[in-house]
């Protein structure tokens, strides 16, 4: 199968699921995608591996940004976290956010699949962590429990916002964005005061 093949049986699962949500029709997904649905089976093998493989593309997305290292942490968690806002704000991620939502209780497997897929980016997050740990950029502590609250902080009432249609415009979430990450820097200063 050709890179674009690929890309575009992967760019129409993810329209669809959104869409349609999880009981979506594999033919619609090869419809879409302009491929015959025996295509769709041959290189994955079921919907759930599909599904599977298109959240996999959306995290590899944001790995870019995170496996890049520029040298300050400011710097690359302030990529990363701009990254992520735009992926997971944007109107198909908010639209894969409500699709799981509504599906989860229906197929569990949805929810491990989306946590799996998530548990890569964070686990890749933990580590420019702890790197930035090791060189005394941040406060020696938990990665795993940093990365997880970095994380719930670029989404919480901001993903609310843009479900609710309460979208901030874009140089306020640039500044929100900013602003999160020096909060973040600051809970996590090698020398933070202890209250």
């Amino acid at each position: 199968m050709t890179a674009d093949t690929r890309a575009r049986i992967l760019d129409a699962a993810l329209s669809i699921f959104c869409e349609k949500g999880y009981g979506a029709c594999v033919d619609d997904i090869a419809r879409r995608a302009g491929v015959v649905k025996q295509t769709l089976y041959h290189h994955y093998g079921s919907k759930d591996s599909l599904f599977r493989e298109a959240l996999t593309g959306l995290v590899d997305e944001l790995l870019v940004d995170l496996v890049a290292r520029s040298g300050s942490v400011r710097q690359d968690l302030l990529r990363f976290a701009e990254s992520f806002q735009t992926k997971t704000m944007s109107e198909q991620g908010l639209a894969l956010h409500r699709m799981l939502v509504a599906e989860s209780p229906r197929f569990p497997e949805l929810a491990r699949a989306v946590c799996e897929a998530w548990q890569v980016a964070a686990v890749e997050l933990a580590r420019l962590l702890r790197e930035a740990m090791a060189r005394g950029e941040l406060r020696e502590g938990d990665v795993d429990f940093a990365a997880d609250m970095l994380l719930s902080m670029l989404t919480g009432t901001q993903r609310d916002l843009h479900l609710f249609g309460m979208a901030p415009t874009a140089p306020q979430q640039a500044a929100r964005t900013a602003q999160i990450i020096e909060c973040f820097l600051q809970a996590y200063a090698p020398h933070a005061q202890a209250y």
